[in-house]
């Protein structure tokens, strides 16, 4: 299990670091027709697309290294039984949360289905389809840090904690 989950991580990283390039080369032509009197009239329409997929992407990597904004002001004071049952609460309501965007994220991208993008004609469901598989992603994120969580005792490496 640790090795397919690893793949995926690696997987998933390399596509948000492919569709960065991808997004910029896009962005530049675009700049550089319009520029030059050609314009590529497609280029921020599917540059828009790519951007949602990267940025829901990148959001999962962020949870996978804990490097979403969080206080723990209020957290570190508490001693450490009530502080690791708070943290374990505060992981299961973001599974929770995840499970009902997974939902609300499918039927968004059937929405979107008939809807074609303007200049490409491609259904807009490409784009909106980055919302559920990337919630996905991040529930599949928010179990495994659940189950770390338990198996550790709450206890979390300093290099985590110090991301930004």
């Amino acid at each position: 299990m640790r090795k397919a989950l690893a793949l995926l991580r690696r997987i998933e990283l390399y596509t948000a670091i492919t569709l960065l390039g991808v997004i910029v080369a896009i962005v530049l032509a675009g700049t550089i027709g319009r520029y030059g009197g050609h314009p590529v009239i497609w280029s921020d329409e599917v540059a828009q697309a790519l951007f949602v997929w990267l940025a829901m992407l990148s959001a999962d990597l962020t949870l996978q290294r804990s490097g979403h904004f969080r206080i723990n002001a209020l957290i570190g004071l508490l001693p450490e039984t009530p502080r690791f049952l708070l943290d374990l609460a505060i992981k299961l309501i973001i599974a929770a949360l995840l499970v009902v965007l997974v939902y609300y994220g499918v039927i968004l991208a059937k929405v979107f289905n008939p809807r074609p993008l303007p200049m490409t004609g491609v259904p807009s469901s490409y784009a909106g389809a980055a919302l559920p598989i990337a919630y996905g992603l991040m529930l599949i994120t928010a179990v495994e840090q659940i189950i770390d969580h338990i198996r550790h005792k709450g206890t979390v490496e300093p290099d985590v904690l110090d991301v930004m």
